[in-house]
């Protein structure tokens, strides 16, 4: 397997050593996310595509307890790694599973969240019936993304070495509607322009963005961040 087809699947060592460059790589975006969701200290949390474990960890400070699930086995060692001792604790569960088919009950989590992978998800309609199987009566999904759709030239480059599908907001909350999700707002930063624009129900405000975390690259793609209730 190269390097490029470990990004969809991490796998042996090469995978591992991408783990834990993701796990740094997608700090900024992933906490500028994390900044749009309300952790309260008894939710329950499930985070699909885990990767490497490291918002796991940022999660468990907060909630009750996290849960995370990966399709890769070294994602999954990795992750296990990260959050030992909150493992330790009871305070985080982690195993390896397929967002396709979720190992846990109905109506189990307060939140769902899927941090740079919704890309990689097969028939991503389905599995996002998945997550509103699992969720709670007004459960949050949050999902992030480094890119809002391929219409820039950092990710029309890099679609030519990675097998994956990007989505814009208005697809993401095309998706969501078909699952009969309510209360969609999708946030995307400009990092250029140092914008937040905020779209609720076809209408779009702008605020200033402060967030001053990324990278150079950062400021040529538009982060985006979904979030939807049951």
């Amino acid at each position: 397997m190269g390097f490029f087809d470990n990004v969809r699947k991490p796998q042996g060592k090469l995978g591992n050593m991408q783990l834990k460059s993701m796990n740094k790589e997608h700090t900024p975006v992933s906490l500028w996310g994390l900044n749009h969701l309300n952790i309260k200290s008894d939710d329950i949390i499930l985070d699909v595509g885990c990767g490497g474990g490291i918002n796991i960890n940022r999660m468990a400070k907060t909630a009750k307890k996290v849960y995370g699930i990966d399709y890769s086995t070294e994602s999954v060692k990795l992750s296990r790694k990260v959050n030992e001792i909150l493992i330790d604790n009871g305070q985080v569960e982690i195993q390896e599973g397929n967002v396709k088919n979720l190992p846990f009950e109905d109506n189990t989590f307060d939140i769902v969240t899927a941090f740079e992978t919704v890309y990689f998800w097969p028939d991503i309609e389905k599995c996002f019936g998945e997550v509103k199987r699992v969720l709670k009566s007004g459960g949050t999904f949050l999902i992030g993304m480094e890119s809002n759709g391929a219409n820039n030239f950092i990710m029309k480059y890099w679609k030519h070495f990675i097998d994956r599908e990007l989505y814009t907001d208005e697809e993401i909350t095309s998706f969501l509607q078909d699952n009969n999700f309510s209360e969609i707002t999708a946030y995307i930063r400009n990092g250029r322009k140092k914008q937040e624009i905020i779209k609720v129900n076809g209408k779009e405000t702008q605020i200033k963005d402060n967030f001053n975390k990324g990278s150079f690259s950062d400021k040529f793609v538009d982060w985006v961040t979904v979030v939807a209730r049951k």
